[in-house]
């Protein structure tokens, strides 16, 4: 008979050869019951491990919407340095008569730049001074055999910088000697071929409406060797005179002496290309509201691909199956900043203003619960006729009527609305005591900080008052909805301590005790397995030796092998 093989490590045992039982599959059977368990943990690690994964793809989504939202926020606290979209310049800019503006000048608006229309007509574009020499070099190779030194430099710099000449330098060579001669150079010199047998050097200013200088130090006078100059040190054939730039601005010349015109407009940087006589340019600088349009727009998307993945974990098929793809089904993290988001996207701003919802800027809460611009002429119209009103709804701020009262961080998620502090000092600058409609709970002192308790109505909002004697103060929050949704999330998203980064880290130790388990079941499993071979094995062996013996039986019987 063939027996059947068991095999534990690097043991190996064959069975059944002499019961014809089949061993093997015995001693499998009852591993595998003892591994149930670790198999069933194998699955349960699988499905933790893609509910990480599903979180990490929640974060990052999350972290886009967050994005976009930063981009329409304000920055109502003094340590708030987010650059908000609404804080940007946009320039609009036509010619009188209606030529391309970017071949004459090139226009750097900065985010702080004044609002306002500009007329800019340049007339003369800022030049170096450029002068060729009068004697013709037959080879720029050749040695020239000039031996002296001599200076050079510009009007606004002086004095110039030695340059010294031997005998066995050519032009080229001369011209090279110039241009290694001092760093940052001023003058560069080159080498210009006329014809075959002309070559002539040519320097040139390394600064607009600068004079190039030059003095003979010693030796030969290079210079007038070459012909540049005179022999009194006037140049004898100035191809370029130096020139400043000179512009009309609204009416007033204005001269400058480079091609990068800074502080004639606060925030513009005008840099000239070319000049451009009798040609207006009218520059008007405004709000960017297509950057505004193009933040709201990139809002509605990033929000729109975190209910796709919503939408994806919650769905189920007409069977009543749950996709293998929703690692998030029914999971409360999910439901619950979706609810959040959801919660505050339908709510009213109550900023006082006539744009009070989404609706308002034709922006509507469509199938699946996406954002969709259901109206993008009431959008345009909300964004150029009011302006601010749409800052409002997106960006919080807050003011006060005392000077020396001021919000330092905005983390909350409460609505815009009036708050009356009054403010106690021991009359030397200590704040004693702080309320809110007689409630002295709901704020903690800190020095000169006053900061809201965590869980009262007033949580993540933290405010500084420097006055010396008691106050009270008339503050207006206005709380914008990107912040509002940036505060509402952060309790999930943070990445220190927000609830995803517990649940993934709660996850992962689950899935190492699991794994800790299921090893353990195995290893069990395997002695198991050996105690079970050699029990089989010892059930043979007796089975074997009872064969033998009753093969000698038979031998000393004389039976045949056939007999019972």
């Amino acid at each position: 008979m063939v027996g059947t093989v068991a095999q534990a490590g690097t043991r190996v045992f064959v069975g059944g050869t002499v019961s014809g039982i089949d061993t093997a599959a015995l001693i499998d059977a009852a591993v595998q019951q003892k591994t149930f368990r670790a198999d069933r943990l194998d699955v349960e690690i699988d499905e933790n491990t893609a509910k990480i994964g599903a979180y990490q793809e929640l974060e990052s989504l999350t972290s886009n919407f967050k994005t976009s939202l930063n981009a329409l926020k304000g920055n109502p606290g003094l340590f708030d340095s987010n650059k908000s979209v609404f804080d940007l310049r946009a320039g609009t800019v036509t010619t009188s008569n209606g030529s391309d503006f970017s071949s004459i000048v090139d226009i750097a608006i900065a985010d702080d730049a004044v609002k306002g229309n500009y007329e800019i007509e340049v007339t003369q574009k800022a030049k170096p001074q450029r002068v060729l020499g009068m004697s013709a070099t037959a080879d720029a190779n050749a040695d020239l055999g000039y031996v002296g030194t001599f200076e050079l430099g510009l009007s606004g710099n002086p004095p110039g910088y030695l340059i010294n000449i031997t005998a066995n330098m050519s032009l080229n060579e001369i011209a090279a000697a110039i241009n290694a001669a001092a760093e940052p150079r001023e003058v560069t010199a080159s080498v210009v071929k006329l014809n075959d047998t002309d070559f002539r050097l040519v320097l040139e200013g390394a600064e607009t409406n600068q004079n190039i200088i030059n003095a003979p130090n010693s030796g030969d006078d290079i210079l007038n060797l070459l012909g540049l100059t005179d022999g009194a040190g006037a140049y004898n054939n100035v191809i370029q005179a130096s020139a400043p730039a000179l512009i009309e601005y609204n009416g007033i010349t204005v001269s400058r002496n480079n091609n990068s015109i800074d502080g004639l407009i606060d925030g513009v940087v005008l840099n000239i290309k070319n000049q451009a006589p009798g040609t207006v340019i009218n520059l008007e600088i405004g709000d960017d509201t297509s950057g505004v349009k193009d933040a709201i727009l990139s809002l509605i998307e990033s929000y729109n691909e975190f209910r796709d993945f919503v939408i994806k974990n919650q769905q189920v098929s007409s069977t009543g199956e749950v996709a293998d793809s929703a690692a998030l089904f029914g999971d409360n993290l999910l439901s619950g900043i979706a609810n959040v988001f959801s919660g505050m996207l339908a709510d009213r701003f109550g900023n006082g203003a006539n744009i009070q919802t989404i609706r308002d800027l034709g922006i509507t809460i469509g199938t699946n619960n996406k954002l969709e611009v259901s109206d993008e002429i009431a959008l345009d119209n909300a964004i150029l006729n009011n302006f601010d009103e749409v800052r409002a709804a997106f960006g919080s701020s807050g003011t006060s009527d005392n000077a020396e009262f001021a919000m330092l961080s905005n983390k909350s998620s409460i609505a815009s609305q009036s708050i009356v502090f009054d403010i106690t000092t021991d009359g030397a600058g200590t704040i004693t005591n702080v309320s809110v409609g007689g409630d002295s709970s709901l704020f903690t002192i800190s020095g000169n900080s006053i900061v809201g308790v965590a869980g009262s109505l007033y949580e993540g909002l933290t405010f500084s008052y420097q006055g010396t004697n008691s106050a009270t103060v008339n503050f207006e929050l206005n709380q914008g909805l990107a912040d509002k949704l940036i505060n509402g999330m952060d309790g999930y998203t943070n990445s220190t301590n927000g609830l995803f980064v517990r649940e993934k880290a709660a996850l992962q130790t689950e899935n190492q005790n699991k794994a800790d388990d299921a090893n353990e079941i195995r290893d069990k499993a395997e002695a198991f397995r050996v105690k079970q071979i050699e029990k089989y094995a010892s059930f043979e062996a007796k089975l074997q030796a009872l064969e033998v013996l009753k093969d000698q039986i038979r031998a000393i019987l004389g039976a045949d092998n056939d007999d019972d």
